[in-house]
């Protein structure tokens, strides 16, 4: 697995991303899963059980934190993304379009404040994603971010987005 950390500050505002990447390759030519609500469900929950339990990031403990709420304009950043990825089969932060995950937050009508994205590509499923972020002291530090208040989610042929977010 390559990670890959890079942050953002930029007048008061600030941006975290966070990448990972695996050598499996996604499955067929069409995103084989329609049930984005299950797992956007899914992955709020396992994100949840984390923040209020807290963990330990890259060796340095994170103490437990609010969860965080669904929103729905963070949400087609995310699948947005995802989808982009699948389509161009990379796993980027930046989008085929140069797109950058600001960029692509602000396109949907959101005002954040705060912003963080988590991508990864060649996961089966929300435990198996989570598990690695996890593992990598960037996206788990995302994760645990006490900024963020909301979380969309987003998943292409084994592309998978996590956009946080905190309006203003």
């Amino acid at each position: 697995m390559r990670t890959v950390l890079k942050v953002l500050l930029v007048l008061g505002f600030v941006g975290v991303l966070a990448g990972c990447a695996t050598t499996k390759p996604p499955n067929g030519e069409e995103d084989p899963d329609p049930g984005k609500p299950t797992m956007a469900k899914a992955m709020l929950a396992a994100v949840n059980e984390v923040r209020t339990a807290g963990t330990t990031c890259g060796g340095v403990a994170a103490p437990p934190v609010a969860p965080l709420t669904l929103n729905d304009l963070l949400a087609q950043a995310a699948q947005g993304h995802s989808d982009d990825m699948f389509a161009h089969r990379n796993m980027s932060h930046a989008g085929s379009d140069g797109s950058t995950p600001d960029m692509r937050i602000a396109a949907t009508g959101y005002r954040a404040s705060w912003w963080g994205e988590n991508v990864a590509a060649g996961f089966d499923a929300v435990d198996d994603v989570m598990a690695a972020w996890l593992k990598s002291a960037g996206h788990c530090s995302n994760i645990m971010n006490s900024h963020f208040t909301e979380l969309g989610v987003g998943e292409a042929g084994h592309y998978w987005t996590q956009v946080f977010g905190r309006p203003f």
